[in-house]
C-alpha cells in the first residue's frame, strides 16, 4: 500500500464499451484535474509485456522518446494532437508534445521500470500545462481489458509511485454485451461472463491492495447524472459544478458515442435497447452466469428485471458452464461457437 507522502493520482477506467469516454467527457476541462484528451496507453502496454519493460529500462536517453511513442500505439498522442482521434473530437493542439518528449529524455533513468512510469506520468502532466506549484490532480485514463487483467496490472504499477484512487464504471452485462457485439460479432459468451465477473473482483482487489475505489454504474450516470457527478467529485476531492453535467470535448459541447448528444441530451434507449438485439436465451444465460451485483436494478420506481442473487455465488459462477455458447442475433444471424 502506498504512503500519504506520494503524489495523488486518479485512475479513471472501464472495460471497452463500458462508458469511460462518457465519464471523461463530463469531467472534461475540470479546473482541478490534469485530464488527458484521450486514452493513455503507455502504462497499460508496459504493464502487459515484460520484454517491453526490459527494452525501456535499457533504452538510452536519446532513444527513449521513440520507445514512449511506440507504446502509445505508434503515435497515438500525435494523432490526438492533430485532431485525428477516432473516439474524441476537439483535441487539436491539446498537448505540448515537444515538452513531453523533452521531459522523458532529460529525466530517463536506465534500469528502473518504476522510473519509466513516473517519467511518463510527469511528462504527460507537463504536456497538459503543469508547472511548479500547480495543484491539479493527475489523472490516468484508459480502457481496461478484463481479459488482460489491466485494472490489476496498471493499478499495481501506478501504486508503487503514486497515492492512487480509482473511479471504475460498471455496466449491466446485457447492455454491455449488446454494445460489444456491434464491433465483435464473434464474441464468446462464456468468456464474456468470466471477464465481467473478473472485472468486479479486480475492483475489490484494488481496494484491498492499492487504494480507495468508487464503483459508478453507467446506467446511473445516464439516468441521474447530477447525483453521480456529485458523488464522484466528493470521492475525488474536487469541487462540483453544474458545468460538468454537460458532455464536452476540448471544452466544447460535443456528441458522445454512448449516451449524450450536444443537441438532444441523453439517449436513454442505450440502457435497454439490448431487449431488441439479444434473444431471450442469451439474456437468460447472462443472468445465470454473471454476478448478480453487475445487473442494473433500474431507476427508482421501475421494474427492470434483475436476476436472483442466489443464482450466482462468488467463486462458483462457471461450474458446469459450456466452453462456447452461440449468441443468436436478429435476422437469423447466428455467431459461430
Amino acid at each position: 500500500m502506498q504512503t500519504s507522502s506520494q503524489t495523488p493520482l486518479l485512475i479513471l477506467g472501464a472495460p471497452p464499451r463500458g462508458g469511460n469516454h462518457l465519464l471523461r467527457g463530463l469531467l472534461d476541462h475540470h479546473p482541478q484535474l490534469l485530464l488527458p484528451p484521450d486514452e493513455d496507453y503507455f502504462v497499460r502496454h508496459l504493464s502487459r509485456h515484460p520484454l517491453l519493460r526490459w527494452r525501456g529500462m535499457l533504452a538510452s536517453s536519446a532513444a527513449v522518446p521513440g520507445f514512449f511513442r511506440k507504446l502509445q500505439k505508434d503515435g497515438h498522442l500525435e494523432r490526438i494532437n492533430a485532431g485525428h482521434g477516432t473516439e474524441v473530437f476537439g483535441t487539436r493542439n491539446s498537448l505540448d508534445l515537444a515538452a513531453y518528449y523533452d521531459y522523458v529524455s532529460k529525466h530517463h533513468q536506465r534500469g528502473n521500470v518504476d522510473a519509466l512510469v513516473r517519467n511518463h506520468v510527469e511528462a504527460l502532466a507537463v504536456a497538459l500545462g503543469h508547472t511548479e506549484g500547480d495543484e491539479r490532480l493527475r489523472v490516468f485514463f484508459c480502457a481496461l481489458q478484463p481479459s488482460n487483467r489491466d485494472l490489476t496490472r496498471v493499478s499495481q504499477m501506478l501504486a508503487r509511485s503514486y497515492d492512487v484512487k480509482g473511479v471504475f464504471l460498471v455496466r449491466d452485462p446485457r447492455a454491455h454485451l449488446a454494445s460489444k457485439l456491434v464491433r465483435n460479432p464473434t464474441l464468446d459468451l462464456d468468456r464474456f461472463c468470466q471477464r465481467q465477473n473478473g472485472y468486479w473482483q479486480e475492483i475489490n482487489q484494488f481496494m484491498e491492495n492499492c487504494g480507495p475505489a468508487l464503483r459508478v454504474r453507467f446506467e446511473d450516470l445516464v439516468t441521474d447524472t447530477q447525483a453521480c457527478m456529485r458523488e464522484i467529485c466528493e470521492f475525488v476531492g474536487i469541487e462540483y459544478s453544474p458545468a460538468i453535467l454537460e458532455y464536452t470535448q476540448g471544452g466544447e459541447s460535443s456528441h458522445s458515442n454512448s449516451s449524450f448528444s450536444a443537441s438532444s441530451g441523453i439517449d436513454y434507449s442505450v440502457l435497454t435497447r439490448y431487449r431488441d438485439s439479444l434473444p431471450p436465451a442469451t439474456i437468460a444465460y447472462l443472468e445465470q452466469h454473471c454476478r448478480s451485483e453487475l445487473f442494473w436494478p433500474g431507476p427508482s420506481g421501475t421494474q427492470e428485471p434483475r436476476p436472483d442473487s442466489s443464482l450466482v455465488q462468488p467463486g462458483l459462477e462457471h461450474q458446469d458452464t459450456p466452453q462456447h455458447v452461440a449468441v443468436v442475433l436478429p435476422a437469423a444471424q447466428v455467431l459461430p461457437p
